[in-house]
C-alpha cells in the first residue's frame, strides 16, 4: 500500500502525534509499504530548519515539510500544503489524517473527499470532554462549519484507548448521519507503540553523563515526570502532592524533563516554591537519545496527574523500563494499569498523589514488582509490532469497504 500520513508538525514540542507518527510509519515501511508524511515547519512561534517542499527519507519514509504559517499558532495555515495535498492525495491508497482542529486536517479531508480516497481520522485526544470546553464555542463553531463534514466522510476514526473512545462518544460530530449512502466511519482502537530501545538495560555510561549532569540527582530517589510542561499536564497537583512527600522524606527528588510550553515551567517552579521543595527538584529541560532511557532507567516510580490524556505514551515507556506509575483517572489507559497491578491510580487531587508515591516509595518491594507487570504489559500489548500489524489491518478493512461504496454507486 501507499499510505500517507498528515500531521500538522513534527516539532518535538508538541509531542503526541509528533512522535507517534514518525514511529508508526518506520514501522509500516519495515512491513514492506510505501509512506509518505505531509507536515508544516511550524514550531510554536518559531519556525523549523528544515528543507522545505522536497522529500527528505529517514529509515524509509519520505518526509516533505511545508512552510507554514505561525499564526494563528493553533491552526498552522499552509497554502503549499493545500498544493501539495491537492496534487498528489489521489497518488496515494489511503491517508491517516492526525488531530482534528487543525488546518492540515481540513485541507487532507478536502481533497481525499474529492480524489475519492478513504481516510482515517485521529483525534489522538482531541475530543476528551476536558479539552472540548477550552475555547468550546469556537470549537463548537468549527464543528458545524467543517468537521461534521469531515467525520461524515471518514473511512475510519481511529483512538488510541477504549477509555478515549468512550469519552468521545457524545461529540456532535461522531454522531453526524454518514454521507453518500456510507456506513457510518469505523471505530478502532490501537494502542500507541513503544520503541523496543525501552525494553534494554540503560547504557551504564549514559546513566553516569546524566549524573554528571545532574550531580543532584546522584543518591537520590527519584520521582520522574516526562512531558510536556503544560495546562493539562497536572504539574499544579504534582508540585502540591511532591511538596508532601519532600517534607516527609529526605531521600527524594522531583525530575521534571520535557519540553516548556509556553513559559509553563515558570508556574510550576512557583508552586513548588510555595510548598518548601523547590531545592528539591530538576527541570532537565527536553531530554533525547540515551538521555531519556537514563533518566526512565535511573526513576524509582514515574508520575502523571495529567487532566486529560488520550493515552500517555511516557507512562507505556516507564513501564516497559519496569518503573512503576502513579497516574490520574484522566490518563486513559488506567484501566489497563489497574488491571495488570503496574501502579497506582488516583483522582486529579494532590492528597491522593502524594499518598500514591508515599506508597510506592516506602515499599520498594512493591514497587519493583508492579513495575514487572507494567513491563509484560507493554512487551504482550504495546510494541509498535504489534501495533503496526493492527493498522495495517486497519487500512486494509478501509480499501475494502471503499470497494464495496464504489460497487454500489
Amino acid at each position: 500500500m501507499r499510505i500517507l500520513h498528515v500531521v500538522e508538525s513534527l516539532a518535538p514540542r508538541y509531542g503526541g502525534p509528533s512522535v507517534a507518527c514518525p514511529a508508526l510509519c518506520r514501522e509500516l515501511v519495515r512491513r514492506g509499504h510505501e509512506v509518505a508524511i505531509y507536515t508544516t515547519n511550524v514550531d510554536g512561534d518559531r519556525l523549523l530548519d528544515v528543507p522545505l517542499g522536497q522529500p527528505i527519507f529517514e529509515k524509509g519514509v519520505e518526509i516533505r515539510y511545508f512552510p507554514g504559517w505561525i499564526q494563528p499558532r493553533e491552526y498552522k495555515l499552509s497554502l503549499a500544503l493545500w498544493r501539495a495535498l491537492r496534487e498528489k492525495v489521489k497518488t496515494f491508497d489511503v491517508a491517516h489524517i492526525y488531530s482534528v482542529y487543525g488546518f492540515p486536517t481540513a485541507a487532507a479531508t478536502h481533497f481525499c473527499r474529492i480524489h475519492g480516497r478513504p481516510y482515517l481520522l485521529h483525534p489522538h485526544g482531541s475530543l476528551d470532554p476536558y479539552l472540548r470546553r477550552r475555547h468550546q464555542f469556537r470549537k463548537w463553531l468549527y464543528t458545524k462549519l467543517l468537521l461534521q463534514r469531515s467525520f461524515r466522510n471518514a473511512s475510519a476514526v481511529l483512538f488510541n484507548s477504549s477509555e478515549e473512545m468512550r469519552l468521545a462518544a457524545d461529540w456532535p460530530g461522531l454522531n453526524s448521519p454518514a454521507a453518500n449512502g456510507r456506513s457510518a466511519p469505523k471505530k478502532f482502537v490501537a494502542y500507541v507503540g513503544v520503541e523496543d530501545e525501552w525494553f534494554e538495560q540503560a547504557n551504564r555510561a549514559a546513566c553516569e553523563r546524566l549524573m554528571r549532569k545532574f550531580p543532584q540527582l546522584s543518591e537520590r530517589r527519584l520521582v520522574v515526570f516526562f512531558g510536556r510542561l503544560n495546562f493539562k499536564k497536572g504539574l499544579d497537583i504534582l508540585a502540591r502532592a511532591f511538596a508532601r512527600v519532600g517534607s516527609a522524606r529526605e531521600d527524594v527528588h522531583l525530575v521534571l524533563a520535557g519540553p516548556d510550553s509556553e513559559g509553563y515551567v515558570q508556574k510550576v517552579r512557583g508552586w513548588l516554591k510555595e510548598g518548601g521543595v523547590l531545592e528539591k527538584t530538576t527541570y532537565t529541560g527536553p531530554l533525547a537519545g540515551e538521555d531519556r532511557f537514563a533518566l526512565m532507567h535511573a526513576a524509582e516510580v514515574f508520575v502523571l496527574p495529567s487532566y486529560t490524556e488520550n493515552f500517555g505514551a511516557a507512562v507505556a515507556e516507564a513501564m516497559a523500563c519496569a518503573v512503576p506509575v502513579v497516574i490520574s483517572d484522566q490518563v486513559n489507559i488506567w484501566p489497563e494499569v489497574a488491571q495488570a497491578g503496574a501502579g497506582l491510580v488516583v483522582r486529579c487531587d494532590p492528597k491522593e498523589t502524594a499518598q500514591a508515591l508515599l506508597a510506592l516509595l516506602d515499599d520498594p518491594a512493591r514497587g519493583k514488582e508492579m513495575g514487572q507487570r507494567g513491563g509484560r504489559l507493554v512487551a504482550e500489548k504495546m510494541t509498535w509490532r504489534k501495533v503496526g500489524e493492527q493498522m495495517v489491518e486497519v487500512y486494509q478493512e478501509m480499501l475494502k469497504s471503499a470497494a464495496r461504496v464504489m460497487q454500489a454507486s
